[in-house]
Parts: C-alpha cells; structure tokens; sequence
C-alpha cells in the first residue's frame, strides 16, 4: 500500500477496497484513510463490520454534493442533490461482488423524492445466501442546510446495513416513535402513553436509582432537568405545549431527528419523541441498538400523521386507507386479527428486538455540513465536507457505528484536479492544442465540485491560447455557458427562471457533439419537471401542467412526465375512485368482498363514464391508462401487460372483424355465452365504432358479470420474471437501474452463460417492453416504438450470448413483440406481420431451429405448438387484409 503523511502524525494509505473505475467515477482518482482505520476482511462471508468500501459509499456522494452547496435556497437544487445520491449508491452498490444486498427501507417516496426503490436489489447473483444484506436510506438530513446557508443544524447522508432479514422491512411511511439512552432503560417508556406519563416514568426510574424518594415535587423536579427533541412540526404543537407547562426543555429541530440519537446515547438529550419517516427511525434504531438506550415505534396512517386532531387519540391511529392496507400487505404488515406466520399486526407496538433483528450491522454517514449532534471525543463539532482548489484534495469525515462503537474516520479523496494541474504546468508554451483541451477538462472537473469560477478561469485561459481553432472556441463557449448556469442555479433565485435556461440552451446550440449537447437538455428538463412538481404540490394544476408540457419538448419519451400529466388530468376521477373503494371496505371492515374485481371493475366504470363531469384528456387511451391505474393498480407489470394486450385484441375485433370471426373470438378468448354474444352483436350494428373497450359499458343488456369477462379477462403471463418481486413502479429510470446492474452481472460471470445473468437480461428486456406500451396508450408513437426495438435489441442479445431454455423463450417473444406492433399501428401491420413470421421460422423451421437451439427444441413441443398456431393466424390476418 502506498503510505502519505497528512498534517500532524496521521498516517493516511491508500484504501484499494473501492474501485472507481468500476463505478464509472472518472473523477475520483484514489481514497485514503488513517491507517489505524483500516479494516481486514477474515476469510470468507458477508462481513459487514470488517468492510471498509461501506464508508464510501456515503463518503463518495458527500464529496458531489459540493456542486450543489447554495446560497439561494432553491428547493431545485435539492432535488438535484437527491438525483445524485441515487445515482452514485445505485453505481457503488452495484460493484460490490461480494454481497447481495436488498433495499428495506429508504426514505423519499413519502416525499415524492428520488430515491431507492424499496425492494431495488444490488450486486452478486451468485454469492452464497450468507452474503446477502439489507440496506437502509435516508437520503439527506436537514437537506435545507445544503442550500441555505441560513438554516441551523448541519446535513448528513446516512446508511444502515445488516445481514439479511436483519433490519425492519416496510413501506417508506410515517410513525411514531420514542428513544431515550440507557439512563431511562427500563423505565416503561411507551408511544401509546401520553408524554405526561413517559416523562414522569423516566423521572421515577431516576429517583429509584438514584435512591432518592419519589415523590411529586422530585418527580417535577427531575422532569424540569430533561431535554427533548421534537420536530418542529404544527402536528406537535399540543406535545409541545404540554412538555412546556411541565417545564421541560424543548429542543425543536427542523429536519433532522435522526443524528439528535447521538445525543440521546451520549446523555445529552433525554429524549425524542414525535412523528417521522420510517426509515430516519430505522437508522436511529441501528443506533440505539449499538450504543445503548431504548425504543418504540408505531406505524401510522397518513392522514392521522400529518394532522393533529387525529394523531391525539389513539382510535384513530388504526384509520388506514385501503391503499395503504394494500402496501402494508406487501410488507406481511396486516390488519389486527388476521396475520399469519410471518405477519404482523399494524397495530403493534415495535421494540428496539423488532427494527433491529441482525448481529452485523453497521450505521455509516458521512458530514455534508457541520452538525452540533455528531461530535469527536472531545466535544469538537465535526466539520462538512471540503475540497482544496490547488491539489483537488477532497475531504470527508465518516461516521461509522458498529461493535458498540463510534469511529469518526477522516478519508481524503483524490481527485483529477491534480494530475491535470500538474499536465498543464507541464505542458505550458510546448502545445498550445493540448493546453486548450486540458483547461477546458480541468474547467469542467472543476464545476462537478461547485469550484464554478475557478472553471470559468480555465475556459477563458483556454479562449485566449495563441492558435486556438475556431472550433475550440465555439466548444469553449459551450462549457463556459454550461458552467455559468449551474453557478447561476446555486445563487440566483428561479422565480425568474429566463436568465437560467438560456445558459443551458445556448450552451446546446453552441456543442456540436450529441454527447455534451444532451446534458444542457437534460439540465433544462429537469428544471421544468421540478417546476411542475413544486406547481402540483401547491394545488396549482394548470402551471404544473405547462411546465411539463416543456420538459416533455426537452425528454418526449419519458414516461414519468407523461404520468405526471395524466396525474393532473385525471386527479379527480383516480382519487375518486380509491375514496369509494376505500368507503366500500369501512362498510365490510376491511374484509375482502366476494368478487373483488368485479366490484373494482363496476366502480372505475361508473366514475370514469359520470355524465357530469367534463374530462379533457391528451393521452390516445384514457380509459387504458385510468384503468391501469385503478382497477390494475397493485397487479405485476407482467399480468398487466398481458390484460392490457388482450384488450387491444378486444378493441381491434370489435371494429374490424366480421360477425362471425367476432362471435368466435369472444366465445374463445373471453367465455361469453352465445345471448351475450348477440347483445354485443346488436349493439355494434346500430353504432358505427368503438372507441374503447370500455363503451361495452353503454350495452345496458350486458350484466357486470359479461362486462368482468370482458374487461378483467383471464390471461396467461408470458414474461414472469425477477421485476414481479419488487414492489416499484417501472419507469426510464428503473430500465436504466436494471440495465446497470445486468451488465455488472455479465462482466461478473465473464463467459455469460449462467441462469441468473440470462434471468436479468430477460428482465431489462420486459421492462422496455412495458414501458413502450406504456407510452402507446399515452400516444407517443416513437418513444413506443423505440422502446419495442430496444426490448428486441435486448432479446436478440440473449439469444447471441446464451445457451438453453431462456434463449428458445427469448425467440418466441421477438415474433410475440412484432405481433403486438402490428396490432398497434394498422398501417405497418404488413411489415410488423411479417418481422413476427421471420421470428417465429427460427422456432419452426427444423433445420434452422435446431443450428440455433440445438437439443433444447426436443423439449419445447408445446412451444412449438403454439408458434406455428400463431404463424397460422398472421398468415389469416395477412389475407385478409389482401382482400
């Protein structure tokens, strides 16, 4: 190892535990750390507590946060900052081969955040079940500090680890919780008792062991000594007041309820009480649970957590909304009665034994800014973190709670600034070409660590090189534009957001190169997209609405904008429908009613088809993609991809196919009788065409039980795969996560022939596949189709690379791709039609199958089968349409 001294007698060496090639960080060079710090790993096995890559994990996003440090106090740059985190913990966790780790707990979706989904999955497929780990988020602490210089406390990133099933597993919601430090251990200190009664229990245990009577005036007079910290929250205005009159001392914080845990296990604070996010109180749990004291928590219902009158009586803390009851399930979290093995009831008070079940586990934070919680030995603050402009030394100091210990653990990131610094020195008056590329890399490294005029320095040094090329200014230009507009993001105020965007977009005009153009773009849509979020929280819908209408002229084929805007266009109808679905299950105490769907079905119909309401929708098929998200709501992707299809089949039938060809299909695919039959029949006579599925509605003869089979119609999944396990919702960005993770896994087994990297890409490829219908039904031809051709692309891959069954499959859902695009767009069907026949002959044809699949065709008869069924029906679909 390579040894440095670095100011006093600290002897730093280099930490080879993380690779930063490996997680695509050009940037940073090297980490090194106190030498007394460093941590061996002994044989084989998880290891949690021996691993010093964990500290980077949270030091490595300290060290991007810089870029974001404001003065502005734009919430803009949060958002930007969170964006940054997920990315950087999705690329670092990922190249871990050592472990595999499954998110539990991560906070963000209660705030409508970035964020790892719960539920996300990273590193190794192949490691023994001893190597697998749960990991905890929570994003930024008091995040505000980061881009406001004004507010108090400093800021954190945190993360807890343990073995598997080690660390409490929900939903990213609200609770209650109570911690006080080992002085109080015992004491009986419980969520459900009033403050009044906790703070007297504590006094009591107190006077007991201190051998002191206790009687009323001790017990006040112990309780006058306490401090406790609460969020300063309206909900706890009555807790306030109350811990006032006792005379207490109340130690309001903004954001940050987490690092105070500190405090209360070093017995500086007695006590934090109140109502956060599940995954800060996790965290502290890994605290409390390594350092000493107590803990409860309690899950609670989002209306009654934000709201006070109802957080006051404990009646009201079972007041789920079905929705929530449904998330809840997911996590084995169940109404009061009915668990199973393995559940347990919301209702139950959870201690310390609960949240923290694992024997390796290990907190880790790393100091953004200075906060009065998180101290050295000797009382001293730990500083934030910091970058010298003159070697490009970054520093960041590490908290690291295991073994029943604090470490706080100085590491210093080496980043290119000084290699370039030292070229360019160099390489002065020898070539002035070379000059000019290096100082425009060096302003640009420069600004990834917010040193924005030490990169505008760089850009003009490089503009005024003798004989730079007129290209090279122009690219000059460019970053110098881009770099002025992420300084103007952390000073200026973006209520006038003109001045911003013009920086981005003139520094895309000014960049031939697709590459560098697309950041700006990216930056610009960002910003739109944040508008309308902030516009859409203040329940201002039609300037939410505008702003992402301009992000989607900068990103036309992100689905997430494309939900976002059918969010606001049907916010009424989508939270109609769950209040009424909701009413329903208080009328049956939250039982299951006999036929579910049925009833689900009926309710999405009448709301979305009120004679009252005038709707004004942009996407091609409203009632699809209310449809997906009401009556679908809670399905796989997969079983919904395979309903969704089925009624596109349905729709294309009822408009184009003849009376009997129609009577055939129905009686077949959907088990209709023939009376039904002819009821439908009848209806389509006396109207000229079917806009949707969803007009059967209108065919008052039909029953909700004909109306079930036609809508809700039974299917056979095609595609199961790894993404049915997690409970996220799919988007661009989930692709992209999976798409990381895959290639690690491909450059893991290197030869690429084992079942788990074949499963993963099989998965990337569905997951384009869902979202380019996804963005059919909202009428984007081109993103819909790109997406298709990128499924196939992924398809193709698999075929190529491995070997068994997965490939034969892979085939058969190329030719399945190509059929679903000729029934999307009628006026390709011919060219879809026959993409799908060239598939299919690889499954068919003998010879060709069998250079391709070898002996894997003998055991797909039933396969088999069913292509040439399905070649057998293209080819009756192609002579009709001759006819």
């Amino acid at each position: 190892m390579e040894n440095e001294r670095v100011g006093g007698n600290t002897t730093f060496i280099k930490d080879n535990s993380i690779d930063f090639k490996k997680i695509d960080d050009p940037l940073v060079l090297e980490a090194y750390i106190p030498e007394e710090f460093d941590l061996k790993v002994m044989d084989e096995g998880l290891q949690l507590s021996k691993r010093n890559e964990l500290r980077h994990a949270v030091g490595i996003v300290a060290t991007r946060t810089l870029r974001y440090f404001s003065t502005n106090g734009e919430e803009f740059n949060i958002f930007r900052a969170r964006r940054m985190a997920v990315w950087w913990f999705r690329h670092i966790y990922n190249s871990f081969n050592w472990w595999k780790a499954f998110v539990v707990n991560a906070e963000g979706e209660r705030k409508e955040m970035p964020m790892l989904y719960i539920g996300e999955r990273f590193g190794s497929e192949t490691v023994h079940r001893n190597c697998e780990a749960d990991i905890v988020l929570s994003a930024f602490e008091n995040d505000r500090s980061i881009v406001d210089p004004e507010t108090k406390g400093g800021a954190v990133v945190a993360v807890g680890y343990s073995e598997r099933k080690g660390l409490f597993n929900s939903p990213d919601m609200y609770c209650v919780k109570a911690i006080v430090g080992n002085k109080y251990k015992g004491a009986g200190v419980n969520i459900t008792h009033g403050i009044t009664r906790n703070l007297k229990l504590m006094a009591q245990k107190v006077l007991k062991d201190k051998s002191e009577e206790i009687t009323p005036q001790n017990i006040d007079d112990e309780i006058q000594k306490m401090k406790i910290v609460i969020l300063d929250r309206s909900r706890h205005k009555k807790l306030i007041e109350t811990i006032n009159s006792l005379g207490a001392e109340v130690v309001l914080v903004k954001e940050d309820d987490l690092t105070p845990t500190f405090a209360v296990t070093r017995g500086e604070i007695d006590m934090i009480i109140g109502v956060g996010g599940v995954p800060e109180a996790v965290l502290s749990s890994i605290l409390v649970e390594q350092l000493g004291g107590e803990m409860t928590l309690r899950i609670l219902p989002l209306e009654v957590a934000r709201q006070e009158r109802l957080l006051g009586k404990l009646s009201n803390w079972d007041s789920f909304k079905k929705n929530e009851i449904d998330i809840l399930r997911n996590f084995k979290i169940v109404r009061p009665g009915t668990e199973k093995e393995g559940e347990i009831p919301w209702n139950r008070i959870l201690p310390l034994k609960d949240l923290v079940k694992g024997k390796d586990v290990v907190f880790t934070a790393s100091v953004i800014k200075k906060t009065p919680w998180i101290k050295f030995p000797d009382g001293e603050e730990v500083p934030g973190v910091n970058i010298n402009p003159e070697s490009g030394d970054i520093n960041v100091c590490v908290v690291r709670v295991a073994d029943n210990k604090v470490e706080i653990v100085p590491v210093m990131y080496k980043t290119v600034i000084g290699n370039l610094l030292e070229k360019y020195k160099d390489n002065q008056d020898i070539n002035c070409e070379a000059n000019v590329r290096l100082l425009v890399q060096l302003g640009k490294v420069y600004s990834e660590f917010g040193l924005f005029e030490e990169a505008r320095d760089c850009i003009q040094k490089a503009k005024i090189c003798n004989g730079i090329s007129n290209d090279m200014i122009q690219r000059c230009n460019s970053v110098y534009e881009y770099i002025s507009g992420l300084d103007y993001l952390t000073k200026k105020s973006l209520q006038t957001p003109k001045e911003i965007i013009e920086h981005f977009e003139k520094s895309g005009h000014l960049d031939e190169e697709e590459k560098e153009r697309l950041r700006p773009r990216r930056m610009v849509k960002r910003f739109y997209e944040y508008q309308g979020d902030t516009c859409y929280h203040n329940q201002q819908h039609d300037e939410a609405m505008e702003h992402y209408k301009k992000a989607l002229e900068y990103s036309p084929h992100e689905l997430k904008l494309h939900r976002k805007v059918n969010t606001i266009q049907m916010k009424e109808i989508i939270e109609e429908y769950f209040n009424r679905i909701d009413k329903l299950y208080q009328e049956l105490n939250y039982k299951d009613p006999k036929d579910l769907e049925k009833c689900k079905l009926g309710i999405a119909l009448d709301i979305f088809y009120d004679n009252k309401r005038q709707l004004n929708f942009s996407c091609r098929n409203p009632w699809l993609v209310f449809y997906r998200r009401t009556v679908l709501h809670g399905e796989t992707p997969s079983y919904k991809l395979a309903v969704l299809i089925k009624l596109l089949r349905l729709y294309k039938k009822l408009n184009q196919a003849s009376d009997e060809e129609l009577s055939l299909f129905l009686n077949a695919e959907f088990g209709i009788s023939k009376e039904e039959i002819g009821i439908v029949m009848n209806y389509r006579r006396t109207h000229e065409k079917f806009h949707s599925v969803s007009e059967l509605f209108f065919i008052k003869e039909l029953g909700l039980e004909a109306l079930s089979k036609l809508l809700l119609p039974k299917v056979r999944v095609e595609s199961q795969n790894e993404l049915e396990d997690s409970e996220i919702p799919l988007s661009i960005s989930l692709v992209e996560a999976v798409e990381r993770r895959n290639q690690n896994i491909l450059d893991e087994l290197k030869d690429g022939v084992k079942k788990e990297a074949q499963e993963h890409s099989y998965a990337v490829a569905e997951a384009y596949h869902y979202v380019g219908l996804a963005l059919y039904d909202v009428g984007d031809d081109e993103g819909a189709k790109i997406n298709y051709e990128r499924a196939t692309t992924r398809f193709n891959e698999i075929i190529n690379k491995f070997t068994g069954i997965t490939p034969f499959y892979a085939q058969c859902r190329i030719g399945n791709l190509y059929e679903e695009l000729a029934l999307l767009y009628e006026n390709e069907k011919v060219a879809y039609y026959n993409k799908a026949m060239d598939a299919y002959t690889y499954i068919t044809e003998e010879r060709r199958s069998n250079i391709m699949f070898g002996y894997i065709r003998d055991l797909m008869a039933i396969r088999i089968w069913q292509t040439k069924e399905r070649v057998n029906y293209i080819k009756k679909e192609l002579q009709l349409f001759d006819s």
